[in-house]
């Protein structure tokens, strides 16, 4: 089964500018595959954060499959750190399958490959399932 979430229309009146679309499909009973296509920018970059959040249900291990994506704005950076942090609260082992606009951006924004990120599907299913590398901890105030 898989869930389809269109942020906003594939084509408007001014021409055929593409925007993001956002599919769900569970690949068993704790892991869930979320794909992204399209343009990922300030517009829509919430929707793909509260599109995951909805989506994870009871899976503890969340795969965020990018590859498809031909623009990935600032705003998507923000949008790997609220996943990030989401999973993190949750518990939840999660990786990032990066295409090329989101690997130029990671380059810039994230040099010390802070998130989990994977290469291809098959090594994303390997990683979540041996477990997260780390998961953020809140520190108690000094």
């Amino acid at each position: 089964m898989s869930i389809v979430h269109k942020s906003v229309p594939k084509a408007t009146p001014d021409g055929p500018r593409t925007r993001a679309e956002f599919t769900s499909c569970p690949i068993s009973t704790t892991t869930l595959v979320v794909t992204a296509e399209g343009e990922l920018d300030a517009c829509n970059a919430r929707a793909l954060v509260d599109y995951v959040e909805r989506s994870l249900g009871s899976c503890s291990r969340l795969i965020v499959d990018l590859r498809d994506l031909q623009f990935f704005g600032t705003s998507g950076f923000s949008v790997l750190h609220n996943v990030n942090v989401s999973c993190s609260r949750r518990g939840t082992t999660w990786v990032v399958i990066p295409g090329g606009e989101v690997d130029r951006l990671l380059r810039i924004c994230d040099p010390g490959g802070g998130l989990p990120v994977a290469r291809s599907l098959e090594t994303a299913i390997a990683a979540v399932v041996r477990g997260p590398r780390r998961h953020l901890r809140m520190l108690p105030r000094a």
